[in-house]
């Protein structure tokens, strides 16, 4: 994990010089970070505000990412009222973006 937090810290450099190209990949690194130490609740938070600074930076791919990812976390952590709404979401950014390889490989997986 010291690449993860090594990641982390660049990150935070970034974002401080550009929040607008950098926040919402800081939140998501730490949201999977808080996820691999089983720091639910301040994960699940995270996943929140990296969608949610996705979207208001409109990154879609990033915004596709982060629900596809945050889907992930919510089915492992047995949230699964999340999990349909963030697969259906990652659906729509990723065929805004034009990536249907991405949307049939999500729309296939069980």
């Amino acid at each position: 994990l010291d690449r993860a937090e090594h990641a982390i810290e660049k990150m935070e450099v970034w974002t401080a010089e550009s929040v607008w190209n950098f926040e919402n990949k800081l939140l998501l690194l730490q949201a999977e970070r808080h996820y691999a130490f089983g720091e639910m609740d301040r994960a699940a938070e995270k996943y929140m505000l990296a969608q949610e600074s996705s979207k208001k930076h409109r990154f879609i791919h990033e915004e596709a990412l982060t629900c596809e990812l945050a889907a992930a976390f919510h089915e492992k952590a047995g949230n699964v009222k999340f999990v349909a709404e963030l697969i259906d979401r990652a659906v729509n950014c990723y065929q805004t973006w034009g990536a249907e390889g991405k949307v049939k490989s999500l729309l296939l997986s069980p």
